[in-house]
């Protein structure tokens, strides 16, 4: 099994886990205090280690359908890898400065978690063996589902935050995820032009 694989299946298969844990601080609306020497709670070290996570499956996802996919889809997967590396650089450079030079990793905890993780990767598993259009129909599925289920991770992150830094992140994180998701849809129905 390849690494790749591990990750997308922790990725899609835990994303409320950040949000399991209770706050550690609670939430203010002062945004005037030195947040650069703020520490981040488990919660928010949680909810970054998985978008980092990610970010992280999503670049080797694009690299993929760079790989085995057609003209659109390729077009699709450079946007993700594009799109998640900025977006990893910036988060990875947002923990540094609040202290979290190594993010804890994401685990599956529960049986259901397990099991959702054991059904992704064998769905990765026959992804990797598809080309072209058979490719493109999988990975596409695959990618409308993630997204979808990461955006709805996303407002659940936003919720358990207490950091005004880090609900920007994932504000902007939403914006993204969103046009990944339509891009997807979109290049379903057959438009080619949906990922500029």
């Amino acid at each position: 099994m390849k690494l790749p694989s591990i990750v997308l299946a922790l990725a899609l298969v835990v994303p409320s886990l950040a949000t399991a844990d209770d706050k550690t601080t609670p939430k203010t609306g002062d945004t005037t205090k030195d947040t650069a020497k703020k520490k981040l709670g488990e919660t928010e070290a949680k909810i970054l280690s998985h978008l980092h996570h990610v970010n992280l499956m999503e670049v080797d996802m694009g690299k993929l359908a760079q790989r085995l996919g057609t003209a659109a889809v390729k077009k699709y997967g450079q946007m993700l890898v594009t799109d998640h590396s900025t977006a990893d650089t910036k988060l990875l450079a947002f923990a540094k400065k609040r202290g979290l030079a190594r993010l804890p990793a994401a685990k599956a905890d529960s049986d259901a978690e397990k099991a959702e993780m054991k059904k992704q990767m064998e769905e990765m598993a026959a992804l990797e063996k598809l080309k072209g259009a058979d490719f493109d129909r999988e990975y596409l599925r695959m990618m409308v589902e993630g997204h979808d289920k990461e955006l709805a991770g996303t407002a659940g992150h936003q919720e358990a935050s207490a950091d005004d830094e880090l609900d920007t992140l994932l504000a902007d994180r939403k914006v993204s995820l969103q046009r990944h998701s339509d891009n997807a849809k979109e290049l379903q129905k057959g438009n080619a032009q949906a990922s500029k």
